[in-house]
């Protein structure tokens, strides 16, 4: 590379980079916009259900060079999405597992925003039967995409799959709900 081409790529990156920042630092804070965001996010992720397909790290956990294993069905009901603060949000989800547990448990999480693009975020939260876990899970047009793992357990995954809407009976106490 020239050192002509060096100069003209500095002060194109510059002028970029320079102008992306002072717009962003400019836009003032639109609240109404925010609150149609937040209730758009709460109405998709209430009385709905996410299905979908995950893996997980293979042999040697997170730090593993072998590939993720075969992927396998998911499903997660949530009955709701509620905010109690700036960036804090409570989903109460429904956990079935096997035959003889199916509760419904507060998971709470921290939504932040990529434009409009909401993404759940964990950071080494204890979530009660399951045990201890980290994710970050964005939501757009109805999909979910996100990835997860477990420190304390050394291992993770992928996770993706499209946000189906039920009837409040069907994520709430119905007649499964234990």
């Amino acid at each position: 590379m020239t050192t002509k081409n060096i100069y003209s790529t500095i002060i194109l990156l510059t002028l970029t980079f320079g102008c992306t920042a002072q717009s962003l630092s400019a836009a003032p804070k639109d609240d109404a916009k925010n609150a149609q965001l937040e209730k758009k996010f709460e109405t998709l992720l209430s009385n709905a259900v996410l299905e979908g397909l995950w893996q997980m790290t293979g042999e040697g956990g997170l730090k593993s060079k072998k590939p993720l294993t075969p992927p396998k069905p998911e499903r997660y009901t949530i009955v709701s999405a509620s905010k109690i603060g700036e960036h804090d949000w409570l989903i109460q989800a429904r956990i079935e597992i096997a035959d003889d547990k199916d509760v419904t448990i507060p998971v709470p999480v921290r939504v932040f925003w990529a434009g409009d693009t909401p993404v759940i975020t964990l950071d080494e939260i204890s979530i009660p039967i399951l045990g201890t876990y980290s994710a970050r899970v964005m939501m757009h047009n109805n999909f979910y995409s996100g990835i997860w793992w477990s420190y304390a357990k050394n291992y993770g995954g992928i996770m993706s799959g499209k946000v189906l809407k039920t009837a409040p009976s069907d994520s709430a106490d119905d007649k499964n709900h234990k």
